[in-house]
């Protein structure tokens, strides 16, 4: 019996770098994870395919590197819908809506539908929603991305993706690194909020929702200072983005602390992905510790993330925030 060998996709590390978020090839396991994908979800019948392991070691990245090769293989004419199960607050509308649009689509196309992050999502709900989706003829596979245990799904096909031999952690190269210097390079500023917005937000800390993302981050940086913290803050850039950088000397010598701080609706709860990109940003940067701060709170898998890193990152929500502001007094 001739062994089958992984096929080939011709695409260089350049392109690699452009459209997916890690360089997925650096060990034999995971190619190996490629090639399974790639096999069952292009069987000729309809099929469901489990991905599951720990937070933080590639899963998600998986199915995008997937994604990546047959766009570039043009082997397969196939659709991506993505559905994170986290954000949203009706799922069962969602999948309304995304059969509606299979409904709509009068292209020839089959449909790869990737649900991510659906630990939190009932079994029996999540059965259901795989059910009425494969009810239709042009989708292909249905992929479900789950940290943990996979589900118990009939006749799924399941891909568990292990910590590799002799690492502790995540994969240092499976970690989402932003692409922006630590430092601009226009230095950064010393820039804290007026006594006067912080004396406000002490007696209306909802008014935390009203400020701008701008104001959010001096507001930070205020109460950082106010705990015998040195902090800069990043000129403002047109995307948005922006770091404090928080110094504090110790007995151990001097640390650094990289503050993301993230103005959301009280309703719009932070998800896994900001803070791989913060633990990212950590690791690739040589910082102390990272901390995310926000007006709003954290989806379980940030938290599991966060624990599974707990000496490396902090996680802060809005009653985390009200708290400063009440204790808040400048040094």
């Amino acid at each position: 019996m001739v062994k089958q060998k992984p096929p080939r996709f011709d695409f260089s590390d350049s392109d690699l770098d452009k459209e997916a978020p890690v360089a997925f090839f650096a060990s034999d396991s995971q190619r190996s994870q490629l090639f399974s994908l790639e096999r069952y979800v292009t069987r000729r019948e309809q099929n469901v395919v489990t991905i599951s392991g720990p937070p933080g070691f590639g899963k998600t990245a998986l199915v995008k590197q997937f994604q990546v090769n047959l766009n570039r293989s043009k082997r397969y004419s196939f659709k991506f819908e993505w559905v994170v199960m986290p954000r949203l607050q009706n799922p069962s509308e969602t999948v309304d809506a995304l059969i509606n649009k299979l409904r709509q689509d009068k292209s020839d196309d089959r449909i790869v539908i990737v649900l991510d992050e659906v630990e939190e999502i009932d079994l029996r709900q999540l059965r259901f929603f795989v059910s009425r989706l494969l009810n239709w003829k042009r989708v292909k596979s249905v992929i479900i991305v789950t940290n943990g245990t996979p589900p118990n799904i009939a006749r799924a096909f399941n891909i568990i993706i292990a910590p590799p031999d002799g690492k502790l952690y995540g994969l240092r190269e499976q970690v989402i690194v932003t692409r922006k210097p630590i430092i601009s390079s226009v230095a950064p500023l010393i820039v804290t909020a007026s006594d006067a917005l912080i004396e406000k937000l002490k007696r209306e800390p909802a008014g935390l929702f009203k400020i701008s993302p701008r104001q959010f981050e001096e507001v930070i940086a205020e109460l950082l200072t106010g705990m015998g913290m040195e902090v800069e803050l990043t000129p403002e850039t047109r995307d948005g983005g922006k770091d404090i950088l928080a110094y504090m000397k110790t007995e151990l010598g001097r640390i650094l602390c990289l503050v993301e701080a993230k103005q959301y609706d009280e309703k719009r709860p932070v998800g896994v992905s900001l803070i791989r990109t913060l633990y990212g940003t950590v690791i690739d940067h040589q910082a102390t510790t990272g901390m995310l701060v926000t007006t709003s709170r954290f989806a379980k898998p940030a938290k599991q993330f966060q624990e599974r890193h707990k000496y490396q990152l902090t996680l802060k929500e809005y009653e985390d925030v009200v708290g400063w502001l009440l204790k808040h007094r400048r040094k």
